[in-house]
């Protein structure tokens, strides 16, 4: 072997080193980031589906903002700042942020579209926790923990990055792996080709969505950038960074400081404010309107386009004097850096997507998923594998034919695995099942669903520790996955009897963003079910001869058999 043979297989050997401890070491954490993220891209039907009550809502007239406006200012009529974000087709309702002089914080109503009415809904985080949790790991509070969340969730994705471009330089035969797949073979061929499989699929798309994830936040991880860029007598002017990233004047940005401080804000007609917005946009769509004032104490209206008329992050706005309602200025990212980051920060959120480019972008996130979840269990195998040789060698086996008991690390390795890859699941599906059975009017409703979804995710870690650490069996990964496959599939059911937003009532009336819900619960359901049951103590694994008997040597606290899983691996 030549000099630079050898130097070429020692950099990718220290590839392949850092490829499986960057994966390893916050490995559990991605597959919990990624799969909520691919949950996240259907936030809004979450956040519809776990607030029945918006069920039925009107259309939306066309003086939709101007009667919104008209029911929030009689009920606080001292308010000083409001976001109304209007209805579409996602979400059928009026959203509407505000504060007044009394409270300083932003009130959150969701009001009927067309008399501008409250709309009493019972109070949950719906989607909007898959999302938070899925960027900052945030439960029901804010402040410090969700910025360390974000620094926390910040590493894991570096770390992500590193993984996908080592795991490119290490697998001198990626691509040709790709098209050979060996299901039947089972220990770690098969889990290598399915890992293969999903990693290479769309490799595109788990670059960009990690570097774009962390070019979102890049003012928390890079600030030295900015505070030399922006320094002033006074210090780092980061709100002039904010505007110019955005595309507006410093000047126009909202006044700081106490909202007590501010006066309320005067009367307002809509009407033909969002008329000239339209006519400028050549009749596009209005996303959202705020009134504020901005840093002289001036009153304006801000119209934002909807997100969904662009690939480009941040939609383009236009100000208007609040009193006379005279066009004032836009506000638009135009720049090559501005825009990069704009677009970079579009392709993570894919608010621009329709419902078919949408489920595409889910389907990607849940080949993600199983390309982190087969890395993790990969790892158990390669290492149950090794260990046993070693013991074998040494004659730890107590009798013939008996597999050694694994070293205990590499037991809890396996203990995490099945708490997390299916124990997430079941906590999942414990939360929405919480939303329907949880009394309506309980004080400290949105936080009891948290309560059930971690006690859920805590119950997996306990019930795994106890069958992978202390007594091995293939019940650690049937009984839980078995029980998630219990509840998705009686989400349905559940609500049924609980709401009349039910497949019988949303099929026929062809109201598909309902029924959709419902439908993929039971799809859910039985698939978790199936892999249930293909994990069940005491099948045979299936495929040859020398297979079935590597496979019978495999301790079964380690892993779930590689060919009882493989048709969902090659499915994907």
């Amino acid at each position: 072997m030549t000099a630079l043979q050898l130097q070429r297989e020692g950099f990718r050997q220290a590839m392949s080193w850092l490829h499986t401890w960057a994966g390893l070491v916050l490995g559990w954490l991605l597959f919990a980031i990624f799969l909520t993220g691919t949950l996240s891209f259907f936030k809004n039907e979450f956040n519809l589906w776990m607030q029945p009550e918006m069920h039925g809502l009107p259309a939306p007239g066309a003086d939709v903002a101007q009667k919104s406006l008209d029911a929030l200012v009689r009920q606080a009529p001292h308010v000083t700042q409001w976001i109304m974000h209007l209805p579409d087709e996602r979400d059928p309702a009026v959203n509407l942020l505000w504060r007044d002089q009394a409270n300083g914080r932003f009130e959150t109503l969701r009001m009927n579209p067309q008399t501008g009415e409250p709309v009493d809904a019972r109070k949950t985080m719906g989607g909007e926790f898959f999302y938070r949790f899925h960027f900052e790991l945030r439960t029901a509070q804010k402040g410090r923990w969700a910025l360390q969340g974000r620094w926390v969730v910040g590493v894991a994705t570096m770390l992500m990055f590193v993984a996908l471009v080592t795991g490119v330089v290490t697998h001198r035969r990626i691509f040709k792996d790709f098209f050979t797949f060996h299901p039947a073979k089972g220990g770690q061929r098969a889990w290598m080709d399915a890992h293969n499989v999903t990693g290479v699929l769309v490799l595109p798309f788990y670059l960009m969505i990690t570097f774009s994830g962390l070019m979102i936040f890049h003012t928390l991880y890079l600030p030295a950038g900015i505070a030399t860029a922006y320094k002033t007598e006074r210090g780092v002017d980061s709100n002039a960074y904010f505007a110019d990233l955005q595309g507006e004047k410093a000047d126009s940005r909202v006044r700081r400081g106490a909202s007590d401080k501010l006066a309320p804000l005067p009367p307002m007609a809509l009407a033909p404010i969002l008329a000239q917005a339209s006519a400028r946009w050549d009749g596009g769509r209005i996303g959202s309107v705020q009134a504020r004032r901005d840093a002289q104490g001036r009153a304006v209206v801000e119209v934002a386009r909807h997100d969904g008329d662009r690939l480009q992050y941040r939609p383009p706005r236009l100000l208007f004097d609040a009193t006379t309602g005279q066009w004032l200025d836009h506000a638009d990212a135009t720049g090559p850096a501005a825009t990069t980051y704009g677009v970079l920060y579009g392709l993570h959120m894919a608010r621009f997507a329709g419902p078919g480019l949408r489920w595409a972008l889910f389907g990607f996130g849940l080949l993600g998923s199983l390309m982190i979840a087969t890395g993790m269990v990969l790892w158990s195998v390669k290492r149950s594998a090794k260990s046993q040789t070693q013991a074998s060698r040494k004659g730890a086996a107590a009798s013939a034919g008996t597999a050694p008991q694994p070293p205990f690390g590499e037991r809890l390795v396996a203990a995490i695995n099945i708490a997390t890859l299916a124990g997430l699941p079941l906590a999942c599906g414990v939360y929405l099942a919480s939303n329907r059975l949880i009394p309506l009017h309980v004080e400290g409703r949105a936080d009891m669903e948290l309560a059930w979804f971690f006690s859920a995710w805590g119950l997996t870690l306990l019930w795994a520790l106890g069958c992978a650490v202390v007594r091995p069996s293939r019940t650690g990964w049937s009984v839980p996955l078995g029980a998630a496959g219990l509840v998705w599939a009686l989400l349905p059911v559940v609500n049924a009897l609980t709401t009349h937003t039910h497949l019988g009532v949303t099929l026929p009336a062809g109201e598909w963003v309902w029924a959709s819900m419902d439908l993929a619960f039971l799809a859910t359901g039985l698939l978790l079910g199936w892999l249930s049951w293909r994990l069940r103590p005491g099948r045979a694994p299936k495929g040859k001869p020398a297979a079935a008997k590597a496979q019978r040597k495999t301790p079964a606290a380690a892993l779930p058999a590689a060919s009882d899983v493989s048709v969902s691996t090659s499915g994907a």
